[in-house]
C-alpha cells in the first residue's frame, strides 16, 4: 500500500499528538511501584552496601583505596567525586581526572566500585562521594584520612657502650597504615 506525501504529515501529525500523551501517562505512574520497568522502584532505599560516612585512613605516600559496594541489580553508573572541588574523578570504568593516581576499580558481579589513589598525599584527604545515577540519585560519602608515618628509636638518648659490645637498638613505626618496604638506618 503506498501513501502520499500528504497521507505521510497526517500520519505524522497524529503521532505528535500522541506522544505527548503516552508520555504524560508513562510520568503519572512514576512512583507506584507498580511494574519492574517503573524508574521510581529503588526510591528511598539505599542501594549500598558500603557504611556511609565511613572513614579510610592512609599514610602519605601510601595507596588508599575507598570503597563503594553497590547492591542494584538494574543498570546504573557509579561516580566519584571528591567533594572539596567537587572535581568528577571516575563515570563508570572511564577516569576523568587528569591525575592519573586515581582509578576506579571495579569487580564484575559483585557490585564494587572502588576508588584507587596512589601515592597519596596531604591534600587528597577530605570527602569523597559515591554517587548512582538511579532516581533519585543516591550517594555515600567516604572520609580520606592521611596521616604521616613516624619512626622512633625506644630507649635512652644516650647510650653508653664498650667497644666490642653488642648494640641492639629498636624502632617503632607509628601511625603507618601499610607494612615498610625498607627501613632504613644512619649514623649521625
Amino acid at each position: 500500500m503506498m501513501y502520499s506525501i500528504l497521507q505521510h504529515i497526517r500520519i505524522l501529525r497524529g503521532l505528535l499528538l500522541i506522544i505527548p500523551f503516552v508520555c504524560i501517562g508513562a510520568y503519572s505512574d512514576m512512583g507506584k511501584n507498580s511494574s519492574p520497568q517503573n524508574l521510581f522502584t529503588n526510591a528511598g532505599r539505599s542501594q549500598f552496601a558500603t557504611k556511609n560516612n565511613s572513614r579510610v585512613v592512609v599514610q602519605k605516600g601510601g595507596l588508599a583505596i575507598l570503597p563503594c559496594v553497590v547492591k542494584l541489580n538494574s543498570p546504573a553508573t557509579v561516580s566519584w567525586i571528591r567533594r572539596k572541588d567537587f572535581q568528577l574523578l571516575t563515570v563508570g570504568l572511564s577516569t576523568h581526572s587528569s591525575d592519573k593516581r586515581f582509578l576506579v576499580e571495579h569487580t564484575r558481579h559483585m557490585g564494587h566500585w572502588s576508588l584507587r589513589i596512589k601515592s597519596v598525599r596531604e591534600e587528597d584527604r577530605g570527602l569523597y562521594e559515591c554517587q548512582l545515577s538511579i532516581y533519585p540519585t543516591q550517594s555515600i560519602f567516604i572520609e580520606l584520612k592521611v596521616v604521616e608515618a613516624e619512626a622512633e628509636i625506644t630507649g635512652s638518648p644516650d647510650i653508653h657502650i664498650d667497644e666490642g659490645s653488642t648494640l641492639r637498638l629498636e624502632c617503632k613505626l607509628r601511625k603507618a597504615t601499610e607494612i615498610p618496604e625498607f627501613v632504613f638506618w644512619y649514623v649521625l
